[in-house]
């Protein structure tokens, strides 16, 4: 997913306008998604284009409320709407709470929470891998949880983790994006999607950052402004595993990026386009993608630039995340 924008800094951005709000003695206003997936819309209507998703336990920044909807920045320093519901508002004070409390991830692709501690209880939420939800206690075989508005539940242990045990089991390593990448091999292209639910190929890319603990800039254009570049235009032997693979052309010296990849290995890469899959740059193999091959116009190195390039943050170290 591409969309023309001009560059931003993640980090300057959220620290300027927080630091502003409060420095004219305003209260600043922020949230966290309540759903499961929140779908963000370009526009404050729900024929509006969907532009990007948000997980459940998301913290973001409002900007302003308008008739039931929510125009917010998410941590990548995207900006969209969302409905009001599917956001709860917090102060400033609210918001450090809320990161000071103890939370859990959500570590499998699908998973329920209950209103007991038993497979036959009553339904409160579906959750979803990457869904952040306040940790309040165990009981046997199953967390008991309070989600970001209120409702109390149960999940099963094995879909879960506690996030802080999350947070420092994180390895940003090409393997382990890798191993995350091919988590989705089959799963459906979804335009805006940045969730197991569907994701574009951006949000692909994105997702399998973010679930190694890395918040990658939401779309291919701004992805494509991140990191290292790696020259391509001889042959492949200078990338790596994990770089990123920018498609488009090339008009007049201006790029124009529609599309991302992740490097595997031995020309192949992986990406979403119609469903997540895997294809090769070497015309030799079985998966041979000549369309992407012929608009292949750069790559990027984004793992020896985390928390280095203020567009790649880490969770640790991300203002909204963390105290």
């Amino acid at each position: 997913m591409t969309k023309s924008i001009v560059n931003f800094s993640v980090l300057g951005l959220l620290l300027f306008s927080i630091f502003s709000l409060s420095s004219f003695g305003q209260e600043a206003s922020f949230g966290i998604t309540t759903q499961s997936v929140v779908n963000l819309k370009i526009t404050s209507s729900y024929s509006s284009e969907m532009n990007s998703q948000a997980l459940m336990g998301t913290p973001v920044q409002i900007l302003e409320t308008v008739n039931g909807w929510c125009h917010l920045t998410t941590p990548d320093g995207y900006k969209s709407w969302a409905t009001e519901v599917s956001i709860k508002k917090l102060s400033s004070v609210d918001l450090e709470v809320w990161k000071a409390a103890p939370k859990i991830i959500v570590i499998s692709y699908f998973s329920i929470i209950r209103s007991k501690p038993s497979e036959n209880s009553e339904v409160i939420s579906d959750a979803i891998y990457g869904n952040i939800i306040q940790y309040e206690g165990e009981i046997k075989n199953y967390f008991k949880v309070t989600l970001p508005d209120g409702r109390k539940g149960y999940l099963r242990k094995i879909n879960a983790m506690v996030f802080k045990q999350w947070l420092t089991s994180r390895n940003y390593s090409a393997k382990n994006i890798i191993k995350t990448a091919n988590y989705f091999v089959g799963f459906p292209y979804l335009w805006g999607g940045t969730s197991i639910k569907g994701m574009d190929c951006s949000g692909f890319t994105k997702t399998c950052f973010f679930l190694n603990g890395v918040i990658l800039p939401r779309d291919a254009s701004q992805q494509a402004k991140t990191g290292e570049n790696i020259d391509i235009s001889q042959n492949l032997n200078n990338l790596q595993p994990a770089d990123l693979l920018f498609f488009g052309s090339v008009i007049d010296g201006k790029e124009s990026i529609v599309h991302v990849a992740i490097y595997i290995g031995k020309g192949e890469f992986i990406h979403s386009l119609g469903i997540v899959r895997i294809g090769s740059l070497f015309s030799e193999n079985n998966n041979y993608d000549a369309y992407n091959h012929k608009r292949l116009i750069k790559a990027q190195r984004i793992l020896t630039h985390i928390d280095k390039d203020a567009n790649i943050v880490s969770i640790r170290k991300h203002p909204l995340y963390q105290l």
